[in-house]
């Protein structure tokens, strides 16, 4: 005989696909004729640009153009100078399934970078860039809310989840022309620039989010060719975009995320004035949570039948909630071979970020690669980089230690002093963000059955039986044991609670 088993659907976000494709780079190119003949090569920038993002069928589809910046010490007269270079990228990933209405959150990096000049005016490369991806969908799970019967007693665990109620992604552009002050020189040339994201703040609407923030966006140029005198720019931009989100209301709880695919910054000459634009790609994203309860059958039996059942582990996420932090290190970078004068521009390439959860408060632990332009006591431009490490704890709330963590980091500043020629003191203010997620892990009956040929247990002529508990049993181990129902087991005992039980005489009424 087959019991009913009733179930609850909630939907999940469920990871379709998680992974790196490696993308090798070899590229040999001439200087332009306006560059000067290198005398040695400071630093070699790639900066991939994601241009293409699409998924079709069982593919994840990606192309852009990696730019390539190396940063250099002329021959004529020793001062920085930079050439610029592009090639082309694409990857066809394969994430072996057809998901529908999946969104795609991906992350380009440099691996390696091998930059030699093979002669004053040509320069050869070899390295290779990542394209890590990560494709989630809405999908459906079944949860057994109940299984009827006549003879069925079931246990119902409560538990708290949350159910993603949408998934929504925008890709939109961000143009600007970035406007210098007078007591800023004019950009003659970009050596490198940088593009950071922060989304800190969002407004609901029916079936909308309109997700806000801005882009830091730091430039290091040269204002006079002839001097090779560099300056150091940054520029804020707001942003507000309209990301839909179908099935989002107020009372919802949203991830929100933001990716810049590519970035570029041109120069632009208006008579006198020379002025910045650029070209910012963005990614936004939000995930929209609603907090629910559901009851969970997570034993069953019978109190006449001997019952065959199917147990399955239910693995699901609750959204505890989302984070930003602002963390400020201090360190120091002691140099050996240069006597530093003067820092030149200063910032970091790569990060890798640990969130992880002691005595209940959540710890961000992590590498930098800091990357220094300075001169030397003799004004000559030198390059270093240094991994500088960082351990802290951050939050007044207390945080399940079994909590999972999503953590983008941002660095918002590098602050600086030179305390003596050869010792850099360093202040890196941080912005972490991100959500917390703690994992549910459930026991869950999917069926329940007896034998066709199935007799009723034997149960004896007593109609109640006198039992001696031992510290922590429960109502339910011991009704099952015996077959008979928890309800009555209280009934006949005067207990309204379900808690473990203390040592104590039970008189166990016997279903006939």
């Amino acid at each position: 005989m087959n019991y009913d088993v009733h179930s609850e659907s909630i939907s999940i976000r469920n990871p379709e696909f998680e992974g790196c494709h490696e993308i090798p780079l070899d590229i040999d190119f001439s200087l332009p004729d306006y560059c000067p003949d290198i005398q040695r090569i400071l630093k070699c920038q790639v900066c991939p640009n994601i241009t293409v993002r699409n998924i079709s069928g069982d593919r994840l589809n990606i192309e852009g153009i990696a730019n390539i910046r190396v940063i250099y010490l002329s021959s004529e007269n020793m001062n920085i100078r930079c050439c610029e270079n592009s090639v082309p990228f694409s990857a066809s990933i394969d994430i072996k399934s057809t998901p529908e209405n999946a969104i795609a959150l991906t992350h380009a990096r440099t691996e390696y970078i091998n930059c030699r000049a093979v002669s004053p005016r040509k320069i050869d490369i070899h390295g290779a860039l990542s394209i890590c991806a990560k494709i989630y969908t809405k999908s459906i799970k079944e949860i057994t809310s109940s299984i009827s019967g006549k003879d069925i007693e079931q246990k119902i665990e409560n538990t708290q989840c949350s159910t993603l109620t949408s998934l929504g992604q925008q890709q939109f552009s961000v143009n600007e022309v970035l406007e210098f002050n007078e007591n800023m020189a004019n950009p003659e040339m970009i050596i490198r620039s940088d593009v950071d994201l922060i989304f800190n703040d969002y407004k609901t609407m029916p079936n909308k989010i309109v997700v806000k923030g801005h882009a830091l966006i730091k430039v290091l140029y040269i204002g006079d060719i002839s001097s090779g005198k560099t300056e150091r720019a940054e520029f804020t931009i707001p942003i507000s975009q309209i990301v839909d989100v179908p099935g989002s209301d107020e009372n919802g709880k949203f991830v929100i995320t933001g990716e810049v695919l590519s970035h570029d910054e041109q120069i632009r000459s208006e008579g006198e004035k020379s002025t910045i634009s650029t070209d910012i790609k963005i990614s936004a994203t939000v995930m929209a949570y609603e907090d629910k309860e559901i009851g969970i059958v997570s034993d069953v039996y019978s109190t006449d039948y001997e019952l065959n059942t199917e147990i399955s582990e239910m693995n699901f996420k609750k959204l505890f909630g989302t984070f930003s932090n602002n963390i400020s290190h201090k360190d120091s970078i002691r140099l050996s071979g240069n006597n530093i004068s003067e820092i030149t521009d200063i910032w970091s390439d790569s990060y890798s970020l640990t969130p992880t959860v002691t005595e209940g408060k959540n710890i961000f632990k992590g590498k930098v690669n800091i990357c220094i332009l300075a001169l030397d006591s003799d004004k000559v431009p030198f390059y270093i980089e240094r991994i500088i490490e960082f351990n802290h704890p951050n939050s007044s709330e207390e945080i399940p230690t079994d909590s999972k963590f999503e953590a983008h980091a941002v660095i918002t500043s590098i602050g600086h002093s030179i305390p003596n020629s050869n010792t850099i003191d360093l202040k890196i203010d941080f912005d972490i963000f991100g959500a917390i997620y703690i994992p549910q892990k459930r026991k869950m009956v999917i069926s329940a059955k007896t034998d066709e040929t199935a007799q009723p247990i034997e149960k004896g002529d007593a109609s109640l039986v006198v039992y001696y508990t031992e510290n922590g049993e429960t109502l339910w181990d011991i009704a099952r044991k015996y077959h008979t129902c928890v309800n009555a087991i209280k009934q006949e005992n005067d207990i309204s609670e379900t808690n473990p039980l203390q040592k104590r005489m039970l008189l166990i009424p016997i279903k006939k």
